[in-house]
């Protein structure tokens, strides 16, 4: 936590404040800490995705009309091996955003962020456009309700075997999670799914529900380490539905 502290105190002032309640780690071999826009994002170079996103947002962003951008873009400013465009052609995988392009309509230059490679998984179309999508939207029905939500999103690798893709041999996660931390007046409530990348359709949203401490337990990291040890312990005990619906 202390390096991600360090990078953050020299990084250009962010609109938001993602690192409001502290970020997960962005530690170990090929992993950097990068911030677009008002976003950040650790990237795993040896993996060629991002591990976790994070960001603010609040109920006047949630309505914005910026144009998303044609398609997605590699992203010169890591330093170390990314993805590229043609490692996703013809693979049978979409381009998943971790960082919703809706998220950030409000600014032509956040939504072009998040049309960076770096911020893309290769994602199971049927998830990609069903299960996600549902709780994107979600988020955003959370976000207009609370004075702010802080949200990480990030992927699971639990399969035997690791599928790649591309020429760059892009990593195919086994899941996407998101852990949502809502915040209105003094009241805080956290919310969490986890998704397989696979076709779920007509699962019920509840077979996703998750606790956030259920993701850290899966993913190693730690989330929202910044709250009273107590008040962290409870909410990061409970399991919040997003939203009760099929998936279609």
């Amino acid at each position: 936590m202390a390096l991600a502290t360090l990078f953050l105190a020299f990084l250009p002032v962010l609109s938001a404040q993602p690192d409001r309640f502290s970020t997960p780690a962005c530690t170990g071999p090929g992993r950097e800490l990068a911030a677009r826009s008002t976003f950040l994002i650790c990237y795993d170079s040896n993996l060629r995705v991002p591990v976790w996103t994070g960001y603010e947002l609040t109920r006047e962003r949630i309505h914005g009309s910026a144009r998303r951008p044609h398609g997605f873009q590699h992203d010169y400013g890591l330093s170390g091996v990314s993805a590229y465009d043609s490692d996703y052609r013809n693979s049978g995988y979409s381009r998943g955003h971790m960082a919703p392009a809706a998220d950030f309509a409000w600014s032509d230059e956040a939504i072009r962020a998040t049309f960076l490679l770096s911020n893309a998984v290769p994602q199971v179309q049927a998830v990609n456009q069903g299960a996600w999508s549902t709780i994107e939207r979600a988020v955003r029905r959370i976000a207009a309700t609370a004075d702010a939500v802080y949200v990480f999103t990030g992927v699971l690798f639990e399969d035997e075997k690791q599928q790649r893709i591309g020429a760059r041999q892009v990593a195919v996660p086994s899941h996407t999670y998101k852990v949502v931390l809502a915040i209105k007046g003094d009241s805080k409530t956290m919310y969490a799914a986890i998704v397989p990348n696979a076709d779920v359709r007509g699962e019920a949203m509840e077979n996703f529900m998750a606790s956030v401490e259920e993701v850290e337990c899966r993913t190693g990291f730690d989330f929202f380490s910044a709250l009273a040890d107590g008040e962290r312990s409870l909410l990061h005990s409970q399991r919040r539905m997003i939203l009760r619906t099929r998936i279609p």
